[in-house]
């Protein structure tokens, strides 16, 4: 008995020094190629050890890594998730050679899927590997025309109406004053738009849930749109595929702008001097050109207050790519062998001090006409495969935040911390974006 238990011991400690040796060697592979890599890689989780244990949100993990370099000037370095080497991109002009003249290089996303993966969250445009992805991206983008733009403002206004009545619903009950989760109210009407744009049906997250609503709301945060869109197309879709896979596609561009809308309400409720600037814009692009797509288009302040949230909380956090053949980094003599997947951290570029002046303040100036805006400004990515619905992202944000601000002054809520969701890729508020609305008196 004391001798089995002795073995045990024995072979347990072998194995463990084997595995050390192991790992130590697999987590040296930048070392041994020259290149800079992130110091303090865990033997077994890589550098990757808070976001897989959910400790921190995935994307600002990635950014924490991003400011973990040594050499803060490094144009690449290298971290292992898991024991798997990757390389972190921090230089605008390598990520440019990456995203646009190698792109033939990278079409694939490290994470991707496939053409048979039942998945309404990879078997999109944003998912897809190539050739499909090609395929899928040239039947979506006249779907995103000016002219298709237009046609699709009135869904998006007719869903704004039902916004605005439940907004004046909760206000009333509070003597003009409500706190409203500005999350979940982004997320309910992007549920009834994209259902109103994508399926040609009308739903009413706000007033009359029916079965894929109530779904919704059991889930939070990013899942509250995919689950609960995911669902009723199961029920009327159940062998349209391809339809399935343009909504998925529809779904993931409208939760980018969906969270911009309440990251956006939330740093204009906390910079009130820049709410007021914004509404001053709305109202004169009304007066100039009603309620109309081109009024939309000409709230240039808008614009910058939307852009500047996206710098500082980029709704996809993390662009990544797949090396299909070796690739030399011009200018440094160092190549990247195939399959090695690489990744670009938009919280990193977007809060990195050499790209941004005092880059954690909010300020849409940074956007106003006439200013340089820094290559490291990727909030839809770059490239052939950067976000084709970004028109119509800013319009689906811009009619929100504008039937918003014309009637509310959005204010903090004390009570209310920000606190990002360590379950999704996309960044959001673990909890919510709670925020005070109150009616403005004219």
């Amino acid at each position: 008995m004391l001798f089995g238990i002795f073995l045990v011991v024995v072979f347990g400690a072998v194995a463990l020094v084997l595995f050390r040796s192991y790992a130590r060697y697999k987590l040296n592979y930048w070392n041994r190629r020259g290149v800079e890599q992130l110091p303090n890689a865990d033997l077994v989780f890589g550098h990757i050890k808070d976001g897989v244990l959910f400790r921190t949100a995935p994307g600002w993990h990635m950014g924490v890594l991003h400011n973990s370099t040594i050499n803060k000037d490094a144009p690449f370095v290298g971290f292992y998730i898991f024991h798997k080497p990757c390389l972190l991109l921090r230089d605008p002009n390598i990520i440019k050679d990456v995203m646009i003249r190698r792109f033939d290089n990278f079409t694939d996303r490290h994470y991707a899927g496939t053409q048979q993966m039942d998945s309404l969250g990879m078997t999109n445009l944003f998912g897809l590997k190539n050739p499909t992805w090609k395929y899928l991206r040239s039947k979506i983008t006249p779907t995103l025309s000016g002219n298709k733009l237009r046609q699709m403002l009135p869904l998006l206004m007719q869903t704004a109406k039902t916004m605005m009545n439940y907004l004046k619903e909760q206000t009333n009950k509070s003597n003009e004053q409500a706190v409203i989760d500005a999350q979940e109210l982004s997320y309910k009407y992007t549920t009834d738009a994209t259902a109103n744009i994508a399926l040609g049906i009308t739903v009413d997250s706000f007033h009359d849930p029916n079965e894929y609503t109530k779904f919704g709301n059991d889930c939070s945060s990013i899942s509250y749109t995919c689950k609960g869109l995911g669902l009723i197309l199961s029920l009327i879709l159940r062998n349209g595929d391809n339809l399935v896979n343009l909504t998925g596609t529809y779904i993931s561009g409208f939760e980018s702008s969906s969270n911009s809308v309440s990251f956006t309400l939330m740093e204009l409720a906390e910079n009130p001097e820049y709410q007021d600037k914004a509404r001053e814009d709305i109202e004169r692009a009304i007066k100039e050109h009603g309620l109309t797509y081109s009024g939309f288009n000409d709230m240039k302040y808008l614009d910058q207050c939307i852009y500047e949230s996206a710098r500082l909380h980029p709704p996809v956090p993390t662009v990544d790519r797949l090396t299909k053949e070796d690739y030399e980094i011009p200018g440094t003599g160092v190549t990247i062998k195939k399959g090695t997947p690489i990744f670009v951290s938009l919280y990193g570029m977007h809060l990195d001090p050499q790209f941004f002046k005092q880059p954690e303040i909010y300020d849409p100036s940074r956007f106003a006409g006439g200013q340089t805006v820094s290559d490291a400004f990727l909030p839809f990515g770059l490239g052939p495969r950067m976000c084709p619905g970004k028109q119509l992202g800013m319009l689906h944000a811009k009619v929100v935040l504008a039937m918003i601000l014309r009637e509310y002054s959005v204010t903090q809520n004390p009570e209310s911390e920000l606190v990002l969701d360590s379950r999704f890729m996309f960044t959001a508020a673990a909890e919510s974006i709670s925020l005070r609305f109150n009616k403005i008196t004219k």
